[in-house]
């Protein structure tokens, strides 16, 4: 091969770059550290000083001594080389440059094990362990005061002996705690300076020899330090790698199952790669395999790793947001009008949630059901006390930090306005707090704790300080960094000045030999001074007496303890050990836990991730969470449980993000910490809104409070089952942190002092030591479990910590400031390191381990029963045992274990947000002091309460929700009562005899009655009612009583039927609140909170009393036994006092805002014998008691017969309209109008509506849902009519002789028709309308009537069939609305709004008449035989009117929002018949009325049978399948006018992809919200089947195969592609290597093609046979994300659309001839092709487009053919010639194959099952019989370049050769016949052509004319362009006539092909 001249330029210009590179490399490393060339020689003359001190040492070093002495190099070269390796700039404190041994290293550029081999190893987000100034200068005593110890492993019996030694200056940093210090030769750490690796090479003999010349020194082979040979084996790691602590004895090999580290310890292979450094020199954690992500991960263009689940979820994750790139909109947004829901589950709209509408936003309902719709809506109200300051976001904070220098709020609010508070004046500390000179305040236990706290350090001045035994400290005096300093023995006199100024290096003795005098028990020694003395070895202090050694207990050390668990001490060493769980690592010292690597559980508000150490990737727990602030796990179960303060709910999910449900959701109101009992399985929590502390089971059904009393802001909670102990801490006005029993029992403080706002709080279970953070004081602490001992760790690098767990050695916390997870050792606070910077807002944090959640005795065993402790509720152990509790309400049984079913005695309160009850203490009055929140759901505002002790039932009111509602005193068995025609009933009380309910609602201004059970209500009082509140009854007496706040308050009575109404109290009122009975006295008490006073009188409202006065505003009161119970508005408290003096006061409830009624729940009501008892009085409706007797009574507007018991069963003439949100009826057979809002379901926006007069049915129309509904009077029959292909219904009526209902849609421009069910949908008029909106019609005569106010307004009408329309008004029109018909006189009555007017004419449209004028704005009317009725929007009201008489208008209803259609219907006979008859006048569908008779009419879309009048088609010929997510449309091709309809299919919930069987008539779909594949009979829709049901997640493509009859699919989540037969039966894996996101998926069965897109980056579509073999990619540049994979038949392409780049693309079928067809098509989703058009959904805006093909122009420009659909996903073309008939070899008899016959272009194969069903017959590869394989030339690529590179598959060509032997015989004869043929038809073609252009050329010789030379380059074919037009599209080729026929040998008959043209 030869080089260009360029190419061998640019050879030699990259050489000679990198040597100039490498040059300047060497020569600024040299430059760099010329000056610490000095400093080394200097540290080697001060070696050679201490040359005469003698070692003694054994044990096996080899590996330390083994360098030999050679070479003679300076020692700068060493520094060089080293320094090159660090390549890190060289910044250090004065401190370290005047004394350090070390080279000093930039802390911010610290050596992380990670760079051991960075090519190796992905770049996640990690900052390594940095270290401040701080722990830089306390580097040293750390260090010296290293432990020793493994006395029984060491093999030398002195390894404690010479406490003076001497010291060679270290070249390398000699932290061990810092990473990074381990180096090697220069092959391994990959050098790329190879002078500089030969210079340490030659460097180390050299170094070596001056090392060990004395004999008493050795150098650390990887550090390169040079040790005393005493320190080897000391326990001390002072090579840094802990090379001097291996080997030590008898050398013993790591086994099989062992890794050996290069220090040579020994750790099991399990323990590699874990993230931890067990091997202390980090070579477990090197050459990990980290070079990519998992396939649980993404990974972003940085090189980091997400969770898979963050890809595409709308949110970044990845620093440079590429987890958001390139995603499909219709995964990440959800269609213009629709909301996205946040759930972590998934849905329908994509990974992080599916859709719902936008007026579902903020409504207070959990649409979504994760409460996401109702997340950022108005802020929940947050009260602060008056000694809190009150934060933008309403968090609350103690008052006293505002404008302290710290931001407290999130928003640092709490530091703004401070005025000159900053600047000019400092502020005061606390009497328990230092001041700084900055001003800072820290606490007074911090003083002198060694660590300085101010940032002068003058905290740590004139300090009395002290070392542990057998450490030297510096003195403080010379002491420069103001804290202690402390140097271990065996660094005294070492050579190397430890202390600032050196002071442990003065006045050191020698070692000599003892003298026989002497009576020394260990060393002797000469002083500076000459004098001899004794001295003592390491590990031992002199006694008293100067001679005698004392042992040094190691195990008592507090600063750097010696052991990481248990510490046993030896003399003169110690032995350490674990707890269970752990074993001690190699070192001897440190424990590790058993049980693999550990994770970090992190709640990070949104989400809850999992964190892995070893590489910092993490992993979506849970994702689309409000606000997870506190999380808590159980191992063993695999569950974590966490609270949610937006949503106020505790909730559980499993440990792999499945079954997520909410455990706690009534009841709280802050639930900040959570705590779980592992051993017992119980759920604690705190909860700061309801200051208390709680605990539940794991099911949340049982419940008690454990701590109330004394609690402000209840934060973190922690629990330790092996001790029963609970801590929680406590950060309001008197910050705190508590204990108890689990029980709740001997709770006490622990710490008070020193805390401000303790957050985190942890348990260390191996130490017993709890742990907690204090945001406030930036601090974190620990003590023993009492509060003693207690020591603070650190104090730096803590803006804010909130929250903090213990693992091992080392402690994890969060910090809210730097949004981080942080690091540092539990006791020191050393090693202080970032873990992980991925988090917006990191909470609670936990780590995820087995040892975490250590062993310990059960206090509370199952029983035989199952029961825990044999408690039938809770078991909570305590200190002795465990206690059986209750619920808040129930008791103990005298067995002290079993809880009664429900209280004797309950005081009940309702609170806005829920109803609490508490126990009241038998025979005593005061409460208990605890109450529980019953669990109640949906609850808004609860105001009234009442209660019956025969059912154990509540009852209460709603004003928000206008509901009143019951449930059991558990919660349980929850309903509503009444819950129309209500508005805000604020008033409430139960009849317990009758069982009946009364209620007052002041915005109706009515008192109304109705049975428990909400069916039977009548209005009692209506007239003369102004703002009635509280009502009670006495049905013992027959009397109600009820309060009003009117203009002239006053108390009432009447009654209990309503009747002897009479004023009891009017005078001295202003609000009469809350009224209560005392049953025993006959006295009513009332509470007053206008004149604040409590009251009594008699029932006749003489005797009135004031019982107290002075109240604050009392509001709800109850009397029981001789006490009465009120609450209070202003004092925030429940009181109860003396019923009769008001004295004894006593508070039941305080702090409890929001509060309304109180009841007094009790078994002692009084039952008296009534009318009613006994078969309901005789009543058909209600029985109501009197004093003296009972009354019957009817509902509102319902007659009662004369018989004065029975009801009629409903009014004979009645006003029924709409009034948006209910629909209301007037009965017309009173002469009072009293309106009724019938019980119906929640209604959005009613407009139209009408009744059938034969069944009483209402109809009704909302044009918000878009729906038309149907349902009984009594609202207990409710249907769902119309419900697709709605979009503005403007306009109703129904026909009721007919059984019809027609409706105008504004939207769609359409009338249209169907039957009272809604079947049988039919256009009646579509063109030419704009805004239909009055119908009316007459079937009398057969016809209808509409008004259309769009641009052309005009009034229309036409038969009931829709025939002979016509316009009859047009002139004098502004918006004609309703329509009304007098079917009488045959008039037609409208109100025109722009006129403000009614008219009137005839049917024709003429004799119009004028009837009213100078109206408001009129929208509908209704006209009877006397009166006209009509609504105004602008007036509220609805009018009527005499026709007799037009002047004598009146008003029925004023000032009423919202009024629309308006009917008047008269229950009568009717006096036609309908014309259809029985037998639907013989029509297939639909029977319509008209002039003349009837007509028979189809559905949309279908059209009669050709010679037929009656029968309709099944289906059209040609139409299209839209997937629509709620169900599947349809749209007509050959109608015209694209109408759509929804196929009535049940249980449609995420229909995305389809495909069909045409032969079959068959539909397929996917739903991906159950993830099934259902197929239905287009024939019969009912007959549904579910194919495939398991195995299956997302299935986001489908295709049928309708000639082998199989079905293929892909499957997202499961990266797969599958077939199975059309029942689901045979399913096999085709497809699932290589597979990254498949999506779209199309089969092409005649060529054996199966096609198929890949989402994965990069995008690509791809190719295989359908048995998956021979796959190619046929596209992979630029595209976005292609979807509708579609075939052109014709042209031979593969078209698609692409969902992100907005166009229409196609290309042959190997990947040549691209093209884009359609430039712009906006949200494609779906794509199909009939005949020359082509088809395409947008998925955004839920329409269908249209491009037609012409021959010359290609596409052309889009059309919109639909709108406004339900959803617009996959379309498919449902056409014959989309699934032409097609004969391959699976289309016999399936190929002979037992199961699955896969066609693959030249031949086929037969395909097992992956799983067989045992009831199946056997599978076999080998067909029973086989097919011809001898293919025509129709199966043979039509051209060159569309076959793949290997046409035939190796299995064809043997069996064309068997073929070729076969036949040859019987071939060769016919062969040469057949060749003698030819060659004479050639002759003779060949003669005629001849004559033929002879003949040719004559002519034109003699006919010459004049062409034009603009001929169309259409019509010539060239030899560059000899098949294809212009535009590229291929054209028709020439059919031979051979390739018409085809060869079937299994029948040995020829059959004519039917489709040649269609591929």
């Amino acid at each position: 091969m030869y080089l260009s001249e360029f190419s061998i330029f640019l050879l030699v210009s990259l050489l000679w770059l990198c040597s100039g590179l490498c040059e300047i490399t060497k020569f600024k490393m040299e430059t760099r550290l010329d000056r610490y060339e000095k400093n080394g020689k200097k540290s080697f003359e001060r070696l050679e000083d201490n040359k005469d001190t003698t070692f003694q040492s054994g044990g096996n070093f080899k590996h330390l001594e083994g360098f030999n002495d050679s070479g003679d190099h300076q020692i700068s070269n060493l520094f060089k080389t080293i320094a090159s390796k660090l390549n890190s700039d060289l910044k250090v404190s004065s401190y370290h440059n005047e004394f350090s041994r070390k080279i000093p290293i930039d802390p911010t550029k610290t050596i992380s094990p990670d760079n051991i081999n960075q090519h190796e190893i992905p770049k996640f987000r990690n900052i390594g362990a940095q270290k401040s100034l701080i722990e830089i200068t306390g580097i040293k005593d750390s260090d010296r005061l290293s432990a020793r110890g493994r006395d029984g492993l060491i093999g030398i019996s002195k390894n404690k002996q010479m406490p003076f030694k001497l010291n060679l200056a270290v070249l390398v940093q000699d932290d061990p705690s810092q990473p990074g210090e381990t180096y090697s030769n220069c092959p391994s750490q990959n050098e790329s300076d190879v002078s500089a690796c030969k210079k340490v090479e030659d460097i180390m003999p050299k170094l070596q020899k001056d090392c060990e010349k004395m004999g008493s020194h050795v150098m650390c082979p990887r550090t390169y330090r040079c040790i005393s040979k005493y320190w080897l084996c000391d326990g001390d790691d002072d090579c840094g790698d802990y090379s001097d602590e291996t080997h030590c004895g008898v050398r013993t090999n790591c086994t099989d199952d062992q890794f050996e580290c290069l220090n040579g310890f020994c750790i099991p292979s399990t323990w590699q790669c874990d993230g931890e450094n067990d091997c202390k020199d980090f070579s477990d954690e090197a050459h990990c395999n980290q070079t990519s992500c998992t396939d649980e991960h993404f990974t972003c263009l940085d090189g980091f790793c997400i969770s898979l689940a963050f890809r595409c979820d709308g949110e970044p994750d990845c620093i440079d947001n590429s987890d958001e790139h390139k995603c499909a909109a219709v995964i990440n947004s959800c269609p213009d009008g629709e909301f996205k829901c946040r759930e972590g589950l998934g849905g329908s709209g994509g990974p992080s949630g599916h859709c719902v509408l936008n007026r579902f936003r903020c409504d207070g309902d959990n649409d979504c059901g994760d409460w996401s719709d109702e997340e950022n809506c108005s802020r929940k109200p947050s009260l602060c006390t008056t000694n809190e300051y009150k934060c933008a976001d309403g968090t609350c904070i103690p008052k006293r930090w505002k404008c302290d220098r710290e931001q407290d709020c999130d928003g640092g609010e709490d530091e703004n306005d401070c005025g000159a508070v900053n600047s000019s004046h400092s502020l005061s500390c606390g009497n328990d707090e230092f001041t700084c000179k900055n001003g800072r305040c820290i606490l007074r236990t911090w003083l002198c704790d060694g660590y300085p706290d101010c940032t002068s350090g003058e905290d740590e001045v004139e300090c009395h300080l002290q070392c542990d035994l057998g450490q030297f400290l510096c003195p403080t005096i010379q002491n420069e960094t103001n804290h202690k300093i402390c140097v271990h023995q065996k660094h005294i006199c070492d050579g190397y000045r430890d202390c600032p100024s050196g002071e442990d290096e003065l006045n050191c003795p020698k070692q000599q030999k003892c003298l026989d005098p002497m009576q020394c028990e260990q060393l002797c020694i000469k002083t500076s001074l000459g004098i001899d003395e004794c001295a003592c070895r390491l590990g031992y202090l002199m006694d008293q007496n100067r001679i005698n050694c004392t042992d040094i207990d190691e195990c008592q050390y507090l600063t750097s303890p010696v052991c990481s668990q248990k510490c046993r001490n030896t003399i003169g060493s110690f032995i350490c050990s674990c707890e269970t769980g752990y074993i001690l690592r190699p070192d001897l010292r440190s424990c590790k836990a058993l049980g693999g690597a550990m994770t970090l559980l992190v709640a990070n508000r949104w989400d809850i991730r999992r964190v892995a150490l070893s590489n910092n990737r993490y992993s979506a727990v849970v994702k689309g969470l409000h606000n997870a602030i506190a999380l808590d796990f159980h191992y063993r179960k695999g569950l974590i449980f966490w609270s949610d303060v937006s949503t106020d709910i505790i909730k559980m999910v499993f440990i792999n993000g499945t079954r997520v449900r909410d455990i706690i959701k009534w009841g709280l109101e802050s639930p900040g910490g959570v705590a779980i009992d592992w051993i017992h399985d119980l759920l604690f929590w705190t909860d700061s809104g309801t200051r208390r502390v709680e605990v539940s089971n794991f099911q949340g059904n049982f419940r008690t409070v454990i701590a109330s009393c004394d609690l402000d802001k209840p934060r973190a909670v922690v629990v330790h089952p092996g001790e029963a102990l609970t801590f929680w801490s406590d950060w309001g006005p008197y910050p705190k942190i508590e204990r108890a029993y689990m029980d709740g029992s001997e709770r006490k403080i622990i710490i008070s002092k020193g805390v401000t706002w303790p957050n985190g709080l942890a348990i260390d279970y191996p130490s017993r030591k709890i742990y907690w953070a204090d945001a406030k004081q930036h601090a974190i602490e620990f003590s023993n479990l009492d509060g003693s001992d207690r020591n603070k760790i650190l104090s730096t690098h803590l803006p804010h910590p909130f929250a903090l767990t213990i693992f091992e050695d080392t402690m994890y916390w969060t910090d809210w400031n730097t949004k981080t997870v942080s690091a540092a050792n539990k006791i020191s606070g050393k090693e202080f390191r970032a873990v992980d910077e991925i988090f917006r807002f990191p909470m609670d944090i936990h780590a995820y381990h087995p040892a975490r959640q250590p062993d310990y005795a059960d206090r509370c065993p199952k029983d035989r029963r199952g029961l825990r402790g044999g408690c039938s509720h809770l078991c909570l152990p305590n200190k002795t045992s465990r206690r059986c509790s209750c619920p808040i309400g129930l008791s103990l049984k005298d067995d002290g274990k079993t809880c009664k079913k429900t209280g004797d005695k309950l005081i009940l309160v309702a609170r806005r947000k829920d109803i609490r009850l508490r126990q009241l203490k038998n025979n005593e009055e005061d409460p208990s002091n605890v109450d529980m929140i019953i669990p109640l759901d949906n609850l808004k505002h609860a105001v009234a309460l009442d209660w019956s002790s025969d059912t154990d039932f509540i009852y209460w009111t709603d004003v928000e929700r206008s509901t009143i509602n019951k449930a059991h005193l558990n919660g349980s068995e929850q309903q509503r009562v009444v819950h129309s025609n209500l508005i805000s009933p604020v008033g409430l009380a139960l009849d317990w005899i009758t069982d009946k309910l009364y209620w007052t609602d002041p915005s109706t201004n009515r008192i109304e009655v109705a049975t428990t059970n909400g069916k039977l209500r009548t209005l009692l009082i209506w007239e003369k009612l102004y703002k009635p509140r509280d009502i009670v009854v006495s049905p013992i007496d027959g009397l109600m009583f009820w309060s009003d706040w009117g203009d002239e308050p006053m108390i009432e009575r009447a009654n209990m039927d309503g009747c002897e109404r009479s004023i009891i109290s009017s005078k001295k009122l202003v609000y009469p609140n809350g009224l209560a009975i005392d049953y025993d006295r006959s006295m009513l008490y009332f509470v007053d909170g206008g004149i604040h006073t409590l009251e009594s009188m008699n029932f006749d409202g003489s005797n009135r009393k004031v019982i107290l006065n002075g109240l604050g505003h009392p509001f709800g009161l109850d009397v029981s036994d001789g006490r009465v119970y009120w609450t209070d508005w202003d004092s925030k408290s429940v009181m109860s006092a003396d019923k009769l003096s008001g004295k004894d006061l006593s508070v039941i409830i305080a702090n409890s805002s929001d509060l309304m009624d109180v009841r007094v729940f009790h078994r002692n009501r009084r039952r008296v014998f009534n009318e009613c008892d006994r078969h309901n009085g005789g009543c058909s409706h209600l029985c109501l008691l009197n004093p003296i007797s009972y009354t019957c009574a009817c509902a509102v507007g319902v007659h009662l017969k004369n018989d004065k018991r029975t009801c009629s069963e409903g009014p004979n003439k009645y006003i029924i309209f709409a009034h948006r949100i209910d629909i209301r009826q007037i009965s017309l057979d009173f002469d009072h109008l009293i309106d009724v809002v019938l019980p119906l379901p929640p209604i959005s926006n009613a407009v139209a509506l009408d009744v059938d007069k034969k069944t009483g049915n209402i109809f009704w129309s909302d044009t918000i849902e878009n729906v038309i509904m149907r349902s009984s009077p009594d609202g207990l029959n409710v249907h769902k009519i119309v419900g697709e292909s709605l979009e503005n219904p403007d306009g109703l009526i129904v026909d009721s002789i007919g059984r019809m209902i027609y409706w105008a849609d504004a939207g769609r421009h359409t009338i249209e028709v169907a039957s009272l069910d809604g079947r049988n949908r039919h256009i009646i008029a579509y063109k030419d309308l704009e805004s239909p909106r009055g119908l009316a019609l007459d079937y009398e005569i057969g016809l209808l009537f509409w008004t259309d106010w769009g641009h052309y307004r005009k009034i229309e009408r036409s038969h009931l069939d829709g025939d002979e329309r016509s316009r009859i008004v047009t002139a004098n029109l502004g918006w004609p609305n309703g329509l009304s018909l007098d079917l009488k006189s045959k008039r037609i009555y409208w109100v025109d709004a722009l006129l403000k007017s009614i008219d009137s004419c005839d049917y024709t449209g003429n004799q119009r008449k004028l009837i009213l004028s100078s109206l408001h704005h009129p929208y509908a009317l209704a006209v009877t035989e006397d009166s006209i009725f009509w609504t105004d929007w602008k007036s509220k009201a609805l009018h009527m009117t005499d026709r007799r008489n037009i002047s004598s208008r009146r008003d029925v209803m004023t000032n009423i929002e919202g009024l629309m259609d308006i009917k008047v219907i008269y229950q009568e006979q009717q006096n036609f018949e309908n014309i259809c008859g029985r037998d639907n006048g013989g029509c297939s569908h639909l029977c319509l009325r008209n002039p003349s008779g009837y007509s028979c009419k189809c559905p949309i879309g279908l059209r009669l049978l050709k010679n037929s009048t009656t029968q309709c088609q099944s289906l059209p010929d040609d139409f299209l399948l839209i997937a629509l997510r709620s169900g599947i449309g349809m749209i007509s091709l050959n109608s015209g006018d694209y109408m759509d309809v929804v196929l009535p299919i049940n249980g449609v919930h995420g229909a995305v992809v389809l495909d069909y069987h045409y032969r079959k008539n068959m539909l397929f779909f996917a739903d991906v919200n159950l993830d099934v594949i259902r197929r239905v009979n287009l024939l019969n829709l009912s007959e549904s089947k579910v194919i495939i049901s398991t195995d299956v997640l997302t299935p986001n493509g489908i295709s049928i195969d309708w000639v082998a009859d199989n079905v293929y699919w892909s499957d997202t989540d499961r990266k797969i592609i599958e077939v199975a037969r059309l029942d689901g039966r045979s399913r096999k894996r085709l497809i699932q290597d290589d597979l990254g996101d498949p999506r779209s998926i199309i089969v092409y069965p005649k060529k054996g093609y199966l096609f198929w897109s890949d989402w994965n980056s990069p995008s690509k579509i791809e190719r295989s046979y359908l048995d998956g073999s021979n796959r190619s990619v046929i596209v992979s540049s630029g595209i976005g994300f292609p979807t509708g994979l579609t075939i052109d038949f014709e042209n031979r392409r593969l078209l698609w659309a692409d969902a992100l780049e907005d166009n229409i693309g196609q290309v042959d079928f190997n990947g040549r001839r691209r093209m884009t067809i359609v430039s712009y098509a906006p949200h494609p989703f779906g794509l199909t092709l009939f005949e020359n058009s082509l088809y395409w959904t947008d998925w955004y805006n839920k329409s269908v487009y249209r491009s037609q093909r012409s021959p010359r122009n290609g596409y052309g420009n889009p059309l919109e053919v639909r709108d406004a659909l339900n959803g617009a996903l996959d379309i498919r073309a449902f056409s014959l010639s989309r699934q032409p008939n097609i004969v391959n070899f699976c289309s016999h008899d399936n190929g002979g194959c037992s199961h699955l016959c896969l066609h693959r272009g030249l031949d086929y194969v037969c395909a097992c099952p992956d799983r067989i069903d045992p009831d199946d017959i056997e599978c076999s590869l080998k067909p029973k019989f086989l097919v011809n394989e001898r293919l025509e030339n129709h199966q043979l690529a039509e051209y060159s370049d569309e076959s793949p590179d290997d046409v035939t598959p190796p299995e064809h060509e043997e069996n064309i050769k068997k073929n070729d032997v076969t036949d040859h015989s019987k071939n060769s004869d016919t062969q040469r016949e057949f060749l003698v043929l030819v060659a004479l038809g050639v002759v003779i073609i060949m003669v005629f052509i001849v004559i033929l252009v002879i003949f040719m050329l004559a002519f034109n010789t003699k006919n010459k004319t004049t062409r034009s030379s603009r001929e169309s380059s259409r019509s010539v074919l060239t030899f560059s362009n000899p098949n294809y037009n212009i535009d590229g599209t291929p054209m028709e080729p020439k059919t031979n006539i051979w390739k018409r026929f085809k060869y079937e040998k299994p029948h040995g008959i020829i059959i004519l092909s039917e489709n040649v043209h269609h591929g």
